[in-house]
């Protein structure tokens, strides 16, 4: 599926940065636009599932924007949110009036900003899917109405001349058949008792039209068989007599198939539940009591794109029937269950509590964790992740459905299979609002020059190793000059996808220090997100060359980790590096569950043994046996061995007699910038077995 394309129209950078970080973040397509007429212009030539527009911008402000996407035939169907500072209630209303969906105040709270985001464009996808699905049902009907539209035309009405003492002065095939008790053309009496009308309702037929009216009505005939059909009934009085014509045209069929239009108008074709329309219009109408008490649930499985995938959607359109089926299990039968489309479901539980409705999410959790859905002899998982959210008053049904798609996001951030109740101040919110600072400030430190690279040297410890080189490592400074380790930030760098920047950084600086210092040897991190980069080899090789440098002076670390994610990746990639004359380290080694498996399986030249297993050499067995298994491994596997964390005397004796090749750690050396080492030129820095 294509991403996203998000347009934001902002005239302020920072602003404009922050918001374009946090969809990207979230895998979508961003174009960004400084005025309106130039994002109207985007919009024109691009088309965007979604636009972000600020209220207070040069030239054309947002409101005349908006105006023009909701007026603007090629426009229409892109979403318009709002965003201001200003907290003016006749700017919203005014920006509502004008066809905007949403409106978000500034300071963002980025959370908030990705859940109202991917509410907006599920409920557009929702829309679209519904949109396809009822022009495909209007050209079947359109079909099926022309064809009964046609056997109705072909089909005559029952018609009779009726005398003013009831007698049947004519009547036709068809009137005889749906009344019986005559035939076509011999007179009779007229049987009234088989019309259901109210009691002076034959009287009022007559003298309307005495008056030179003609009558009409929806009128139930008891036909001789008993049954009741639904007939349209037309009376009108013959020009100068005193007999009406009557003309009844069956409406059975026709209210049967309005029955059915109306349900298929109501409801979700494949499930048989209410469709979003139905169930929005069912909300609003719980709302309008007071007070209403209850609560709202959705529900999304977690693993549906998979098993339409691996199955194909006609299975994935039985495990969408299985499931309506298991969720209306769980809830009563006065709760009303409804789909989205796709695998998004939602539930109206009325008159209920929290504990009844935290119950019902766990229910359906649990249900959903032990089900096992079958396919030509396969068995799938279908676990859900579920949002909770009361029902309150003074909000619409849109913003209730906001609300529980919110918590159905944080149940997924949590990790699925599980639920989470809507609530505001929610911690996994504040969490993500805190990381997406940071991600705005690493682009900052970025742009401002505030990242800066350390060193820390990996000495030898054998006497028949001379190489000294030392590890690349990274620090921010804030606004105000206070450094700040990565520990504060890289997580959120991850998240949020800035590894990739951070590493290029990393990249471009460590090749502008090997340049400068001819002897230097250096061993550069590269993250499980750069790993995926299939451009990195050749941004390697062309930094490289720009610079003079002998690849053969840089080494990569990769974690044992970010390896493993694609195996068969990372090993084409440190080929393709190696050809250059770059060699690579396997860091963290030993905190996976078959790291000797890779070990042998990557074309890595050193080890370097988890920091773990190091700092307790001085104290536990169990780590002196496990660092020396891993070491002689290595040997016999052709690499070197170093070992990170060496804390203390005691620690580096047991690495010396252990016999690893290389050690790391503040007991060595302690990290510092690279000036305090280029002071001496680094001959300050010798193997350590020689100072020992």
């Amino acid at each position: 599926m294509n991403p996203r394309k998000i347009l934001i129209i902002e005239d302020i950078p920072e602003v404009a940065d922050l918001m374009e970080s946090a969809l990207r973040g979230e895998g979508m397509e961003v174009w960004k636009s400084a005025d309106a007429e130039g994002g109207l212009e985007l919009a024109r030539r691009e088309g965007f599932d979604l636009a972000l527009v600020d209220l207070v911008l040069p030239g054309m402000d947002g409101l005349e924007a908006c105006a023009v996407f909701r007026s603007e035939p090629g426009l229409t169907r892109v979403p318009v949110i709002m965003m201001t500072g200003r907290q003016s209630t006749e700017d919203k209303v005014r920006a509502f009036a004008l066809g905007a969906v949403d409106y978000i105040n500034k300071p963002f709270v980025i959370p908030e900003v990705l859940a109202r985001v991917h509410a907006t464009l599920q409920r557009k996808a929702r829309f679209e899917e519904w949109e396809r699905a009822h022009q495909k049902e209007n050209a079947r009907t359109h079909e099926e109405m022309r064809r009964l539209g046609s056997a109705v035309d072909h089909a005559a009405d029952a018609i009779a001349i009726v005398a003013e003492d009831n007698r049947v002065l004519y009547s036709n095939s068809s009137f005889a058949a749906m009344f019986g008790g005559f035939s076509a053309g011999v007179e009779g009496v007229f049987p009234l008792e088989r019309l259901e009308l109210a009691e002076d309702g034959w009287s009022t037929l007559w003298e309307t039209c005495r008056c030179g009216r003609s009558w009409s009505g929806e009128v139930p005939v008891r036909s001789p068989g008993g049954a009741v059909l639904f007939c349209l009934c037309r009376a009108s009085l013959l020009t100068g007599g005193a007999e009406v014509v009557l003309l009844f045209t069956d409406l059975t069929e026709r209210k049967r198939l309005e029955g059915e239009l109306l349900y298929l108008a109501n409801h979700d074709p494949l499930t048989g539940l209410a469709n979003r329309r139905y169930f929005s219009e069912q909300l609003d109408q719980f709302l309008e009591t007071r007070p209403a008490k209850g609560y709202v649930f959705y529900l999304d499985l977690d693993q549906f794109k998979a098993v339409n995938a691996a199955a194909g959607f006609e299975t994935g359109d039985r495990l969408l029937k299985d499931v309506a089926g298991m969720i209306q299990s769980e809830v009563n039968p006065t709760n009303l269950v409804a789909r989205f489309g796709g695998d998004d479901f939602v539930v109206l539980m009325r008159e209920a509590d929290a504990q009844e409705a935290l119950a019902l999410a766990r229910r359906l959790v649990e249900r959903f964790d032990r089900h096992r859905f079958f396919d030509k002899g396969r068995a799938y998982p279908a676990t859900a992740s579920v949002g909770v959210a009361q029902v309150r008053s003074g909000r619409t049904a849109e913003d209730h459905l906001s609300d529980v798609a919110s918590a159905c996001f944080v149940a997924k951030e949590r990790g699925r299979n599980g639920f989470a109740e809507f609530q505001p101040d929610e911690q996994a919110l504040r969490q993500l609002d805190a990381e997406s600072r940071w991600s705005v400030a690493i682009k900052d430190a970025l742009r401002e020059d505030r990242m800066e690279i350390w060193l820390q040297p990996i000495l030898p410890v054998r006497e028949a190793i001379t190489r000294v080189y030392f590890e690349v490592l990274l620090r921010m400074r804030d606004t105000g000059g206070e450094r700040i380790l990565p520990g504060a930030f890289m997580i959120a760098a991850q998240r949020f996808g800035n590894m990739a920047l951070i590493d290029r950084f990393v990249i471009r600086r460590s090749i502008q220090l090997l340049q400068a210092h001819p002897s230097l040897h250096l061993a550069i991190n590269l993250s499980a997100q750069t790993l995926g980069d299939p451009e990195l080899p050749d941004f390697l090789e062309e930094s490289f060359r720009e610079r003079g440098v002998d690849a053969a002076r840089a080494s990569f670390e990769i974690t044992e980790t970010a390896a493993i994610q694609n195996l068969a990746q990372t090993r084409r990639l440190i080929d393709r590096i190696k050809q250059q004359g770059s060699t690579f380290a396997l860091d963290d080694f030993g905190s996976g569950f078959s790291s000797m498996t890779y070990l042998r399986d990557l074309p890595v030249d050193y080890v370097k043994i988890e920091g773990n297993f190091i700092k307790h050499l001085d104290q536990d067995a169990v780590s002196r046996s496990l660092v020396r298994a891993m070491h002689e491994t290595a040997h016999i596997l052709g690499k070197q061995t170093v070992a990170e964390f060496v804390t203390n005397p005691q620690v580096f004796r047991h690495v010396v007699e252990i016999g690893l090749d290389f050690a790391q750690g503040w007991h060595i050396c302690e990290p510092a910038p690279p000036e305090q080492f280029l002071r001496e030129g680094f001959s300050g820095v010798s193997p350590i077995v020689q100072s020992a």
